[in-house]
């Protein structure tokens, strides 16, 4: 959840209200990071059923690899990245950047930040078309018994389009000045 509703500079006093399509995108975003929640769950369930059944009954669930390679891993890893990225939560580097006075530092995020939801966009586009070929050929593992993949494929579509409109919701964040909240900064808002 993101709780950014204020400039790091200047005087704490009335919080702006982020814009509609920014708190859409939010909401979003946490409805997608259930899902990937559920994908966490739902491994560990058939793995726990796999060893049950292993273990128990001499009969491991049927494509436990299959379910775990197509199904729930990317369901946790791809729809998780606009979470982190909601909460700032990527791991960045910021030696060049700590150097600069805060509003550059803030207009330079925000073009990396127009660059990465161009890069973020066309990576949907590209897993848009490799999922409608998943379906158009009805994908499945060539285990026994098959596996569906294709409808997961649909999960690398959600996944990337929802980072890449958080990723523009962060890129309207440092423009407006509402980012980066570090430490350094928000002390310095306290002093003046």
């Amino acid at each position: 959840m993101s709780n950014i509703a204020e400039p790091s500079t200047g005087a704490r006093s009335a919080a702006r209200p982020l814009p509609l399509p920014v708190r859409l995108i939010d909401r979003l975003t946490n409805i997608v990071a259930v899902l990937a929640a559920a994908g966490v769950v739902l491994l560990v369930l058939n793995i726990v059923v796999d060893v049950i059944g292993r273990l128990l009954f001499n009969a491991p669930f049927p494509g436990t690899i299959e379910h775990t390679t197509y199904w729930w891993m990317p369901m946790l890893a791809l729809l998780a990245f606009a979470f982190t990225e909601q909460r700032q939560e990527h791991i960045k580097v910021t030696i060049l950047l700590d150097a600069l006075p805060l509003r550059m530092r803030q207009i330079v995020e925000g073009i990396f930040g127009l660059m990465a939801t161009a890069l973020l966009i066309a990576l949907t586009y590209y897993a848009w078309h490799d999922a409608m070929r998943g379906y158009n050929f009805q994908e499945t593992t060539a285990s026994s018994p098959p596996v569906a993949v294709w409808p997961f494929r649909f999960v690398a579509v959600i996944g990337m389009a929802t980072i890449a409109l958080q990723s523009a919701a962060t890129t309207f964040r440092y423009f407006a000045g509402l980012l980066p909240r570090t430490h350094e900064y928000d002390t310095e808002a306290d002093v003046g």
